[in-house]
């Protein structure tokens, strides 16, 4: 098969996951649930039965559902398997204070404590990785079994000693085109994460789900992103680590992978910043054997 058919029947099977997602049959694939922890009421997708919990973290202003090409992949392979709108994203609680990823990490040990969901494998994407070394950096947590790092790093911001991220400027640029154009930029945003050609309907139903957060929400959340500065939990991380990258992001993986211990590094070629929708069947498969490592 040549790569522009598959490239096109890979956008056709998109198209059709995300046709049925939108005529409801998503109800068929995992459970769509809310629990309250503390002052917020979670939204969360739930599959499968087994003993072993895989929590699913979306990226930036995302929601769970962006994990549709995984719930019901590790479902079928006896995983439990939740995903979450974190604080002010997707259907979760709107609230005008905690939009922090501190705050974030603190939802989740809430959230896998109300389920007891305990040592589970935590599979955070973009600033989900943050959201996931901020939770191993607190004094409180429920031992990850084993944790996944995708397309994400430490700190957002290039620095001296840390060439891997964006200016200033274009962190600047960024904020600003989020309130001067709030849905031209997410739609800009959105389209950036892919490679491989997707359905229309796939960029709408991103973008719809990222627009859910509201603005000034959106920028507090990228202003933490832009000034934190992480280093120093990824050497805290106490679990074995997976990192999937793009190859774009070759560089920043590799830098993270000298500093987590017990940490190996998947790069994914021809893939965008959304590496688990642009290559799915990739993506699941490496993550899968990761975890079947002892």
């Amino acid at each position: 098969m040549g790569e522009a058919m598959r490239k096109s029947t890979a956008a056709a099977a998109a198209g059709v996951l995300l046709a049925a997602l939108a005529s409801g049959a998503e109800k068929k694939l995992w459970k769509d649930l809310y629990v309250t922890t503390g002052d917020i009421k979670v939204h969360y997708l739930e599959a499968g039965t087994g003993t072993r919990h895989m929590v699913f973290i979306p990226g930036w202003t995302m929601a769970a559902e962006v994990w549709r090409e995984q719930i019901p992949y590790f479902a079928a392979r006896g995983f439990h398997v939740l995903a979450l709108d974190p604080r002010s994203q997707g259907l979760t609680t709107k609230t005008e204070g905690g939009n922090t990823y501190h705050q974030q990490a603190a939802d989740l040990h809430a959230l896998l404590k109300a389920l007891n969901a305990e040592h589970p494998v935590l599979i955070g994407w973009s600033a989900g990785v943050t959201v996931i070394l901020e939770y191993v950096a607190s004094p409180e947590t429920l031992q990850p079994e084993k944790i996944v790092l995708v397309d994400g790093g430490p700190a957002m911001l290039k620095r001296d000693d840390y060439p891997y991220g964006f200016t200033l400027d274009q962190a600047r640029n960024f904020v600003l085109s989020l309130q001067e154009d709030r849905a031209k930029s997410t739609d800009r945003f959105v389209r950036s994460m892919f490679k491989s050609r997707q359905p229309e309907l796939v960029f709408k139903e991103t973008l719809d789900a990222s627009l859910k957060t509201p603005t000034g929400t959106a920028v507090s959340l990228m202003m933490d992103l832009v000034t934190g500065d992480r280093r120093p939990a990824l050497l805290r991380i106490p679990s074995p680590t997976l990192i999937v990258v793009s190859q774009d992001s070759r560089t920043l993986g590799e830098y993270m992978q000298s500093k987590i211990p017990r940490s190996k590094l998947e790069v994914v070629a021809e893939a965008g910043h959304a590496l688990f929708l642009d290559k799915p069947q990739t993506f699941n498969q490496t993550v899968e054997a990761f975890l079947g490592e002892q």
